[in-house]
């Protein structure tokens, strides 16, 4: 094959990796590109490709793209014969006619296009650009749906593309459901969405398409009447740069909110739990050390709060933060249980079956409470009064897999939900009018699991009730335990007490910790309240280890590290990091800036032994090393 020169973009591999990866079959791709030099490029690519190969080429696209692109290829070397393999025409030949678009006709004349290779055997290769603000949408899906089901075991790569600036987003979202792939700009992956429930496009969805799309028409209507005479365009144009810049702010300013508000949040907490914890220590009467209990747990019950919205940060922007670790099913669920029965007020009756001590699975203990959270709220949400919830456990031997099941004998789910129902925001009319709910649970539920490897479904009887279930791997390994007690003991091999430098505004913060470290170990503690005198106090006293708040009244503790680490006599003290910002982004740049470790607000007692501990035996390893 003759060696050709690439585009500006260089020669795009995963094109070509992934058209070989077919082997023979067809793909039916969705492109939502929002840069033109890089819409052209892949065009490019995609065309040349299909020409080194000998395949059949549809271009439906503008008259500049096409010239474009001929340009180009004569430049590469490519014969007028290698070019005409490529057939050409207008998106306004092909795709609109005096009405618009027209799903039967348009489909009708992309078959008998293709027919012809499809009866040879020939390998084909389509490229078509719709723009979707100048056609009717649910035409558009319907000729979608339609092409979809043609494409189906024939041996054609069709890309679609659409101007994601000027296609609805709520259109987006229907076309990832009728293409099995998507194109970004350095990949093709399979579309999140794809089903072949979508193909068929029945009545009751072209229905809900097209009042969409009235809404969206109605909109857009209002938004062109304030553009006038020959601006017009030019404004448009300025009015989407504009929305797009908006949205960036929007979700910049979401962002800088919501990690605000966990601080906020945190910080009062952090008093909260940490008398809570401390006072549990203390030989209290059972009476009040069970109400000190409720208060630490409802104080838990909001922590968790405040993750889950983080989590919906995290979810917007298709980042989920996973940390498996190694779970005792058993003490696991039992405390799921547990805090179900410690706030359960309802008339439903709680069950829970003995499960073997010996089963262990690898997951994440906040995602995995977040999915059993979910199974067990919706098990007494769509339940029937005096009803029953019963979680058990399941061993499949073939799978290697525990299965937990979480069974209620509620009300069921009728057979034509059953696919439905993990979608995010999907009510059944069933029950949309008897149980208040966004319907993003299961939704969770479904992309937890998968992200930890897992599997999950769902049995149901009309009228009987549902057993929903998530599965994971069997360790065979068994957990020596997470949590150790907590003990006056002196846990720590140091010949005088431990000098910890605390540097914190906030005098509830101090106050806690000091109390804290009382309870782990004698120790030394001294604390400041600004940075400046934090970093001037670190030089004087030398301490073992200095904790810093990140959030300080005169600096950024990120600034006071920064002196810290930079100055060679303060260079390899360890420095922890204590705050309230709980944000993935800032836990990471305390990592890579030079923090030995990173405790989140509110501090536990076994968290705040652990990093203490772990952090000792590093200070004990470097001196020991230094005498060597």
């Amino acid at each position: 094959m003759k060696e050709r020169k690439t585009s500006r973009w260089g020669s795009m591999p995963f094109l070509k990796e992934f058209t070989n990866k077919l082997e023979g079959q067809g793909a039916h791709i969705l492109y939502m590109f929002n840069d033109e030099k890089r819409y052209l490029d892949l065009v490019y690519q995609f065309v040349s490709q299909g020409i080194q190969y000998q395949e059949k080429i549809l271009l439906l696209d503008k008259l500049s793209v096409y010239t474009y692109i001929t340009d180009l290829l004569v430049s590469n070397g490519y014969s007028n014969e290698e070019i005409s393999l490529i057939f050409f025409m207008t998106i306004e030949d092909f795709y609109l006619s005096e009405k618009g678009f027209e799903a039967d006709e348009n489909f009708q004349q992309l078959e008998e296009i293709l027919q012809t290779n499809f009866e040879k055997g020939n390998r084909t290769r389509t490229w078509g650009q719709i723009l979707a603000d100048d056609s009717q949408i649910s035409e558009i899906r319907k000729y979608e749906s339609k092409v979809d089901r043609l494409l189906q075991g024939r041996n054609t790569i069709s890309v679609c593309a659409y101007n994601a600036y000027i296609t609805p987003a709520f259109f987006q979202n229907e076309l990832l459901k009728i293409h099995e792939y998507v194109m970004l700009d350095e990949v093709i992956e399979k579309s999140p969405f794809y089903h072949k429930k979508y193909i068929s496009f029945p009545a009751l969805e072209r229905e809900r398409v097209q009042i969409l799309e009235k809404e969206n028409n109605s909109l857009k209507k209002k938004n062109e009447e304030l553009l006038v005479g020959n601006a017009r365009q030019l404004e448009r144009e300025k009015f989407l740069e504009l929305e797009k810049l908006n949205a960036e702010k929007a979700n910049l300013a979401k962002t800088v909110f919501l990690s605000q508000m966990s601080h906020d949040l945190r910080t009062p907490l952090n008093t909260i739990q940490g008398y809570s914890q401390i006072l549990l220590m203390n030989k209290n009467s059972s009476d009040l050390n069970q109400k000190i209990s409720k208060i630490y747990n409802a104080s838990e019950q909001l922590l968790n709060l405040i993750e889950e919205i983080l989590d919906f940060t995290a979810i917007d922007t298709g980042r989920v933060n996973i940390h498996k670790e190694e779970i005792q099913v058993k003490s696991f669920l039992e405390d799921c249980v547990g805090s179900i029965l410690e706030t359960n007020t309802s008339d439903i009756n709680i069950q829970f079956d003995g499960v073997p001590s010996e089963l262990f699975i690898e997951a994440d203990p906040v995602r995995l409470n977040q999915i059993m959270t979910n199974l067990l709220d919706n098990a007494m949400k769509y339940n029937r009064t005096n009803g029953t919830v019963h979680i058990y456990c399941d061993y499949e031997k073939e799978s290697e897999e525990v299965k937990i099941n979480v069974k209620d004998s509620g009300i069921g789910i009728e057979h034509e939900d059953l696919d439905l129902i993990y979608e995010p925001f999907y009510r059944s009319k069933s029950t949309m009018n008897n149980w208040k709910g966004t319907g993003i649970g299961l939704a969770i539920v479904s992309q937890l699991t998968k992200r930890m490897n897992g599997n999950y479904g769902v049995t149901t009887e009309k009228g009987k009730g549902s057993t929903f279930w998530v599965s994971f791997k069997k360790l065979n390994k068994q957990s020596e335990g997470i949590m150790q007690n907590i003990d006056e003991e002196q846990l720590f091999p140091l010949s005088q007490p431990l000098r910890v430098l605390y540097i914190e505004d906030n005098t509830d913060n101090i106050d806690v910790m000091r109390s804290m470290l009382r309870i782990i170990q004698t120790i030394d503690l001294q604390c400041v309240t600004s940075g400046k005198e934090g970093i001037k106090q670190v030089i004087e006293l030398m301490p073992d280890i200095v904790l810093l708040d990140i959030a300080l009244p005169d600096m950024n503790g990120f600034e006071a590290l920064k002196h810290i680490k930079s100055n060679p006599v303060t260079k390899d003290i360890p420095v922890i990091a204590v705050s309230a910002d709980a944000m993935e982004s800032t836990i990471k740049q305390a990592s890579e800036e030079g923090c030995f470790a990173y405790i989140k607000k509110p501090i536990h007692l076994d968290e705040i032994r652990n990093v203490l501990e772990s952090t000792i035996k590093y200070i004990v390893y470097n001196r020991e090393s230094v005498v060597k």
